[in-house]
């Protein structure tokens, strides 16, 4: 009776909606609504939207944008940027196989602290040789990890949504060879990279101990069993050559004597 009645007083209370609204570096517009019955319970969770629907450019429209709240002022979750990330629709679209696609990742630090990173992509006219490929991406890492060290992480978001960053880092690499495009398909903070990437290894660790208790309740009788059963025709192919052997000599002994 007792949990009955909980879970009608529970039943009575009615979830409260929140406004979630974007950071100052999108004015603050509404991204969405939320409802909860504590708003504490906000704090942490991550929605991704669209960069079309936040700027209104239909160009924008292959772009997502992950926000992660990290307050409540007046019944309004606070918001951070966390995540860039191009579609990857529209990353199978432009990669052809007469060029060379040359996909790289690595961290970089902003000016304010922030460790993010960044996986680019280099495509260039044609298909291009080692010694090509090899300083383009060594020249594209070189430039991207200076260039951030430059700026703040607000800035970096700003000019990775307006791309002012991916047509400054195209500009510098022409000169070693002509490319067609020059993409920043994702940022993460790495911070947020690390929690995903233990949850994967946490995975992996328990695929691994199940297929080892697996092997491990494996049967070994039946191999035995094998086993013994080969070499138990062999013994007796030994035997009969042994009797036949002792027989030839018994009968030639035989001829001997008479």
């Amino acid at each position: 009776m007792a949990k009955e009645k909980l879970v009608l007083k529970a039943s009575k209370i009615k979830k409260k909606w929140y406004q979630i609204l974007a950071p100052k570096e999108f004015n603050e517009n509404l991204i969405g609504e939320t409802p909860s019955l504590d708003p504490r319970l906000l704090i942490g969770k991550v929605i991704r939207i669209n960069l079309m629907n936040l700027t209104k450019d239909i160009k924008k429209q292959n772009i997502n944008i992950r926000f992660k709240i990290i307050g409540l002022i007046e019944n309004k979750a606070q918001t951070e940027v966390i995540g860039y990330q191009i579609i990857p629709a529209f990353i199978k679209r432009i990669i052809k196989k007469d060029r060379s696609n040359l996909h790289d990742s690595f961290v970089c630090e902003t000016s304010d602290g922030k460790r993010v990173r960044l996986k680019t992509l280099i495509i260039t006219i044609r298909k291009t040789k080692g010694a090509v490929t090899t300083s383009l991406t060594n020249s594209m890492k070189v430039n991207l990890k200076d260039y951030v060290k430059k700026i703040s992480y607000k800035e970096l978001i700003n000019e990775l949504i307006s791309y002012k960053l991916q047509i400054n880092l195209k500009n510098s690499l022409k000169s070693i060879y002509p490319l067609r495009n020059c993409e920043i398909k994702e940022m993460i903070l790495e911070a947020e990279k690390k929690i995903i990437g233990k949850k994967e290894e946490k995975e992996k660790v328990e695929v691994k101990e199940e297929s080892s208790e697996a092997e491990e309740k494996k049967p070994d009788k039946p191999q035995v069993e094998e086993k013994k059963e080969e070499t138990k025709p062999k013994k007796e192919k030994v035997k009969k050559e042994v009797n036949q052997d002792n027989s030839n000599k018994e009968e030639n002994s035989k001829n001997t004597q008479e």
